[in-house]
């Protein structure tokens, strides 16, 4: 009877011990994701430029409430293909298209469509028109990209005129910071202001930018838009102006999502860039671009929303394991009561 009692406990012990494990498994697994870094297309802003962004990457884990594992691939091939896109979750491109040989192929533009299809993410970021011909936006690659499909991906576009293959630059005689007028401040904690992202993982309160705009075609349905203030206004390279009377401000980012897909187009990537925009200041620590910068990756990385994950699993084993203790109980209290009145009954015996 003894050797019965302690098999049944040693029974009760493991089953339970096994369903704490399995369930630990499960709570404390990380999630998984791929991050690839384009460097193919004639990008100035490669890994060096844009170091603090892409390091914050593997810290995202402390700014959210799960245990996050990311995994950056550089792309510096020459082309797209659908082999090395397999597993990739989101696509960063930073101002590509230097010229026009760094312009995406046809075939590339098709491989690029098919992986949003199939459900990747995609982050395309212009620059705008600058002195600087290295930084100068040209935003003919992205525009062909967004084309491609009947604008499949937006029917928005950077702008730029018909005769320039450079990007306009937004303006803002009121807004200017560093003594500026295209190095524009906003203030993201005025709620008249609408310059609404997206639903925060942290708060961001303002940022800077220097971008170009970005043109507005017939969204639907848009996720969220960067605006500027009214007093905004884009320039090209021969100074014609340029103002949005219909929507009364400028854009200089949208987000999209459709089907399994997201997207992000930016007219600005120098914004999240380790360039300087004073002595000792980089870009990307201005107000809080970084922090827009985390925001942005996880959206289109599909974690905010938050993931579902799978809390029934613990009452599960809660109530799995209470029903094993409580019919570990009844069956060792039978046994052990059983146990006790035979007992009795031999000692009984041996009296007489």
């Amino acid at each position: 009877m003894k050797k019965q009692l302690l098999a049944l406990l040693i029974i009760c012990i493991i089953t339970v011990t096994n369903n704490t494990l399995q369930y630990n498994t499960v709570s404390n697994s990380a999630i998984e994701y791929v991050i690839m870094f384009d460097e193919s297309h004639g990008q100035f802003f490669n890994r060096t430029l844009m170091a603090t962004a892409i390091d914050s990457l593997n810290e995202l884990a402390n700014y959210t409430e799960d245990d996050i594992n990311i995994e950056i691939l550089f792309q510096t091939e020459s082309d797209f293909n659908s082999t090395n896109l397999q597993g990739v979750d989101l696509l960063i491109f930073t101002n590509p298209g230097f010229k026009e040989e760094d312009n995406f192929s046809p075939t590339e533009i098709e491989v690029l469509l098919d992986y949003v299809e199939l459900g990747g993410s995609l982050f395309l970021l212009c620059n705008p028109l600058t002195h600087d011909d290295n930084i100068t936006g040209h935003p003919t690659s992205i525009n062909e990209l967004l084309a491609g499909r009947e604008d499949r991906l937006t029917s928005a576009r950077v702008r730029a005129t018909a005769n320039s293959t450079n990007a306009d630059v937004i303006l803002d005689d009121f807004q200017g910071t560093y003594g500026n007028d295209s190095f524009v401040s906003l203030d993201l904690t005025d709620i008249n202001a609408n310059y609404t992202i997206y639903k925060q993982e942290e708060l961001v309160n303002s940022t800077t930018i220097y971008s170009s705009p970005l043109i507005l075609g017939n969204e639907e349905p848009i996720i969220a838009v960067g605006r500027t203030p009214i007093t905004s206004y884009s320039v090209n390279d021969e100074y014609d102006m340029f103002r949005d009377l219909v929507n009364g401000f400028l854009t200089w980012l949208i987000a999209k999502a459709y089907d399994d897909s997201r997207m992000i187009l930016s007219g600005s990537t120098i914004m999240f860039s380790d360039l300087e925009i004073a002595e000792d200041i980089k870009w990307v620590e201005q107000s809080d671009n970084l922090v827009l910068w985390r925001n942005i990756v996880l959206w289109l990385l599909k974690y905010t929303p938050h993931l579902e994950r799978a809390p029934p699993r613990i009452w599960l084993f809660r109530n799995y394991a209470l029903i094993v203790v409580v019919f570990s109980i009844v069956i060792f209290g039978s046994a052990f009561l059983m146990y006790q009145i035979k007992r009795k009954r031999k000692s009984s015996v041996k009296l007489k």
